[in-house]
């Protein structure tokens, strides 16, 4: 999911009354630039999700000076009434669901050692749900009924359209699993009783607020996942603002409803994040973890050259496709082997895996977005 905290730039509709107008007018007219609810069909004033557990720190967030200080800021800033804010916000409950997801788990501890490791990351074993031939047929029907959008889209800036269905694919699977979770409930949660990220979850809800305020949306009403993340390309709040994109020319940003909203999104979020028509993501090569360590790799920008990983050790063998001087990253995917054993098979990522990788810091993410464009598209692993 994207994370970014920049103001909107493009998110506006000339029909949306002002703060001054009467707030109760306001929220009768619930038409909404961006129709965010949970589920297609579903009721503006009802969030059909699971009842959460309510912390006894947290059952009433409005009794806390923390909260009614925060949601003072916001109206001053946004110039929306407090009066909205806290009814919007009362409602809202503790969830220990996004807690507990998302505290990090504790490594392995062998006994009689204060030493504590990582479980073994096994690359295979988390992209095989991703690879299943569901997914990869569902993603050649996404392109068909979305093909004039996706036509659009790489003439205009060559992103390709396996690798935005691979994003949406690996994301929601195409839309099916957008989250079930308040999303109103899982950013208090995470802003006022998770203090490990308290500052950018509070951003993400200073976002949240403000955007259905602006979309004319209950905050209650909206579902995503336990996180926050909202729609088909799973866009956090600050992500809706910056990237959110008009593909069907309706006036509307929805990234819920919308699949050509949804693939416009994503193909902007992957041009600013410095996608290159015409490059790959992935092209395999030979190395070790010693030239790994030697390179500084292990980020997520092109920092290398192929020339310059080939002088450490790289070997890209015969007929290598990209050009020596081409910004480069060495990605190591490790993985079992058909016997059991540990391995390691070496890539060298492209500025477009780079692009993938702003989405998500992961290399098994990443890899897994490029390996099912690859089959979306018929084309052999790399």
């Amino acid at each position: 999911m994207p994370q970014v905290t920049h103001p909107p730039h493009n998110l506006h509709d000339d029909t949306i009354p002002t703060p001054h107008d009467d707030l109760r007018d306001r929220l009768r007219r619930l038409h909404g630039g961006l129709r965010l609810r949970a589920r297609r069909g579903c009721a503006a004033n009802t969030a059909k999700a699971p009842q959460s557990t309510v912390s006894p720190s947290a059952s009433c967030y409005l009794a806390r000076p923390d909260v009614v200080e925060f949601l003072g800021q916001i109206s001053e800033k946004h110039g929306i009434p407090l009066e909205w804010l806290k009814d919007e916000v009362a409602v809202a409950r503790y969830s220990e669901t996004a807690e507990r997801l998302m505290t990090p788990k504790p490594g392995i501890r062998k006994p009689g050692s204060d030493v504590v490791k990582s479980p073994f990351r096994n690359y295979l074993a988390y992209a095989r749900g991703f690879l299943t031939q569901e997914r990869i047929l569902r993603g050649r029907e996404f392109i068909e009924r979305n093909a004039a959008i996706f036509d659009e889209i790489e003439m205009k800036s060559g992103v390709s359209r396996y690798v935005i269905t691979a994003v949406i694919g690996v994301e929601t699977f195409y839309g099916r699993n957008m989250g079930r979770y308040r999303v109103l409930d899982s950013l208090m949660t995470l802003s006022f009783d998770y203090t490990r990220r308290a500052a950018f979850f509070k951003k993400e809800l200073a976002h949240f607020l403000e955007f259905c305020w602006r979309q004319e949306v209950q905050p209650v009403t909206v579902l995503g996942s336990f996180a926050g993340a909202i729609g088909y390309g799973q866009f956090m709040p600050s992500s809706l603002d910056r990237w959110g994109a008009d593909g069907d020319k309706d006036g509307r940003i929805d990234m819920v409803e919308s699949e050509p909203d949804a693939i416009a999104s994503v193909a902007r979020f992957l041009t600013a994040h410095g996608w290159v028509a015409g490059r790959g993501l992935l092209y395999p090569v030979r190395a070790d973890a010693e030239i790994f360590d030697a390179t500084g790799s292990g980020g997520i920008a092109a920092h290398a050259t192929v020339e310059g990983l080939r002088k450490a050790g790289v070997d890209t063998g015969e007929h290598f496709p990209l050009l020596d001087d081409e910004p480069v990253l060495l990605v190591d995917l490790p993985q079992l082997d058909e016997k059991g054993r540990r391995t390691t098979k070496w890539y060298i990522g492209t500025r477009n895996f780079s692009s993938v990788l702003r989405y998500n810091r992961s290399y098994f993410y990443a890899a897994a977005v490029a390996m099912l464009a690859n089959r979306i598209a018929g084309i052999d692993e790399p």
